[in-house]
C-alpha cells in the first residue's frame, strides 16, 4: 500500500486565510496554500479548502470593490456568527482542482484581507468554517492550520459543546512567520470575546495575552514551519516561545512552487542551447513593459537586477540601499524595484519614499508602487538576477527566489530560511551552483557588495553565466515534491498519533 492509499477516503480540511487565485493573496501563504492543495489533489487527496472572500483589495488609500462573478462561485447558505453581536455571514463555495472551496463572506469582518479587528476576525473564521462543515456535513479525519489567524479553529473544536463533533480531528499547524507582528497578540480584557470556558483559555495565553499563534502550536499534534533552516532558528532564538517550538519538536518542511504556473511559457522547450536566446526575448519584452509603464529605456545589454517584494522591516531593503547608486552609477547596472507596503507599516512606507526618490534621480532605476502578479512574472522571465538580502533568522522560506530561478533568472541572497536548502553558490571553476549566498554571520553592505561585485564579473563571461543561468532554471523546487513530504511526515504521522 503506497502512503497515498493510507490516506483513501480521510478527509484533509485546510485553511488559510488568503489564497492565490481567489483575489485575497498578500504575501507567500496564498501561494502557498493554494498550490500545495493543487498538489495533494492531484495525488488523489480529498482536500476541503476553507477561507475568506474580501470585498474590498487595499493598496494605502487606494480601495477597489473585488469582482468575484468569474470565480464560478455558488451561494449555499447564509448563517449568523455570533461574536459580540450576531454577523451575518454568506456562504460560498466552488470546485478547484479537484478540491471543494469553502468561503465566508461578511461585510463588516471580511471587508478587507488583513485590516480591520484582526481577533474578531479569527473568532468568526474558526466559527464559520466549523459552521460550514456542519451545514455541509464535511468531517474532516485532520485539520491543517496555517499562521496565527487560523489558530482557533482547533480551540473552538476541542473546547465549544457545539463543535464537538470535530474533537476528534488530529490538527496540524503549520508557521508561515513566527515574528512578533505576525503572532496576533491581544490583551487578556478581550477574552470575554471568545465566549468559552476559562478553562479552555490556557492553551490561548502567553506572557499574560492571548496570543494566537501560541494557541496554535499548543492546540496542535503536529507543528511545523517552512523550511528547516526558519526551524532551528526558531528553536535557538524563537520570538519569545522558544521553549514552546522545543517541547512541540517544530521542524521544517521546504516550500515549493507550482513550476508550470509561475515559469513563463517561453521556456516551455528550453535547452542548454538556446536559453540564452530564450532570456534575452523575455528580457525584451520586460524592457518593453517598463518603458510603458515608467517611459524609462533599459537596456538589454546592461544587467537588470530585480527586486519583486512586500516593502517592509525584514526585507533587508537598509543592507541594499547604499550600494544602489554605486552599482548604477559605476557599473550601469539598472534595477527594478516592484512592490507595496502595508498602511500601518512605517518602515515600509519609508522604503517607498527612498524608492520613489531614487525612481526621479537614476536613469536605470525603475519603481512601481504595487501589487502586481503578472509584471512580478515578467521579471523572474525578463531579469538576469535577483536580489534578496532578507534579514538572517528572519526569512521562514521565502518563494520568489524559487519563482524567479526557474525563470533562468539567478538570485544572489542571504544565506536564511529556505536559501540556505535552494540556492548552491556558484563555482567559477567548477561551473556548479546555481546562486551566490552571503553567509548569516557577514551580513552587511560590504558583503552584498563583493557578492554582486562577482555576479557582475560572470555575468560578463558569457559561457559561464549561460551554465550559471541554466543550473538556476534546473533548480528542484517542484510543489509535488512537498506535497509527498506532507503525507509522509505530517498527515500519515498525525493519524498514527
Amino acid at each position: 500500500m503506497n502512503e497515498t492509499e493510507e490516506l483513501n477516503g480521510k478527509v484533509i480540511l485546510i485553511a488559510s486565510p488568503e489564497l492565490k487565485t481567489f483575489k485575497s493573496r498578500a504575501g507567500g501563504l496564498g501561494q502557498v496554500a493554494e498550490e500545495l492543495v493543487k498538489a495533494l489533489s492531484e495525488m488523489g487527496l480529498k482536500i476541503v479548502v476553507g477561507s475568506c472572500l474580501y470585498k474590498y483589495l487595499v493598496i494605502d488609500s487606494y480601495k477597489k470593490e473585488i469582482d468575484f462573478s468569474d470565480l464560478n462561485l455558488k451561494e449555499v447558505a447564509e448563517i449568523d456568527i455570533e461574536i459580540d453581536k450576531k454577523y451575518k455571514t454568506k456562504i460560498f463555495t466552488t470546485e478547484k482542482y479537484g478540491a471543494t472551496f469553502i468561503f465566508l463572506f461578511n461585510e463588516e469582518l471580511t471587508e478587507a484581507l488583513y485590516m480591520g479587528d484582526l481577533f474578531k476576525f479569527s473568532i468568526f473564521f474558526a466559527k464559520g468554517i466549523l459552521e460550514v462543515l456542519k451545514i455541509l456535513k464535511i468531517k474532516p479525519e485532520i485539520i491543517h492550520l496555517n499562521d496565527a489567524l487560523t489558530s482557533l479553529i482547533a480551540v473552538y473544536a476541542k473546547n465549544d459543546p457545539s463543535y464537538t463533533e470535530f474533537s476528534n480531528a488530529k490538527f496540524v499547524f503549520t508557521i508561515h512567520n513566527a515574528g512578533l507582528a505576525y503572532q496576533q497578540i491581544h490583551p487578556i480584557e478581550r477574552k470575554s470575546l471568545l465566549n468559552l470556558h476559562s478553562f479552555s483559555l490556557e492553551k490561548l495565553i502567553w506572557n499574560g495575552n492571548i496570543n494566537l499563534l501560541y494557541a496554535g502550536v499548543e492546540n496542535s499534534d503536529i507543528v511545523n514551519t517552512v523550511s528547516e533552516d526558519y526551524a532551528i532558528s526558531l528553536k535557538v532564538e524563537g520570538e519569545g516561545m522558544r521553549d514552546v517550538f522545543i517541547r512541540k519538536n517544530l521542524f521544517g518542511i521546504l516550500n515549493g512552487i507550482d513550476i508550470n504556473y509561475w515559469r513563463s511559457k517561453a521556456y516551455k522547450n528550453a535547452t542548454f542551447e538556446n536559453i540564452e536566446e530564450l532570456k534575452l526575448k523575455e528580457k525584451e519584452k520586460l524592457i518593453k513593459e517598463i518603458k510603458a509603464r515608467t517611459r524609462k529605456r533599459l537596456r538589454e545589454d546592461k544587467m537588470i537586477v530585480i527586486m519583486p517584494r512586500r516593502l517592509s522591516g525584514q526585507k533587508g531593503f537598509d543592507i541594499i540601499m547604499p550600494l544602489i547608486e554605486e552599482f548604477h552609477n559605476n557599473y550601469e547596472i539598472q534595477f527594478i524595484v516592484l512592490g507595496v507596503a502595508h498602511p500601518n507599516d512605517n518602515i515600509g512606507q519609508e522604503w517607498a519614499r527612498r524608492f520613489f526618490e531614487l525612481h526621479k534621480k537614476l536613469e536605470g532605476f525603475a519603481f512601481i508602487y504595487s501589487f502586481d502578479e503578472d509584471l512580478a512574472k515578467m521579471m523572474y522571465a525578463g531579469a538576469d538576477l535577483l536580489l534578496y538580502p532578507s534579514l538572517p533568522n528572519k526569512e521562514p522560506c521565502g518563494t520568489g527566489y524559487m519563482m524567479s530561478m526557474v525563470n533562468a533568472t539567478p538570485c544572489l541572497g542571504t544565506k536564511t530560511g529556505g536559501l540556505a536548502e535552494v540556492i548552491k553558490e556558484f563555482d567559477e571553476i567548477l561551473e556548479t551552483g546555481n546562486g551566490f549566498l552571503v553567509w548569516k554571520e557577514e551580513y552587511s553592505t560590504e558583503a552584498f557588495k563583493r557578492k554582486i561585485e562577482k555576479a557582475i564579473r560572470i555575468f560578463n563571461n558569457k559561457e559561464k553565466w549561460k551554465k550559471l543561468i541554466w543550473n538556476a532554471f534546473n533548480t528542484e523546487v517542484d510543489m509535488r515534491n512537498v506535497a509527498k513530504e506532507y503525507i509522509s511526515k505530517v498527515y500519515l504521522q498525525v493519524l498514527r498519533l
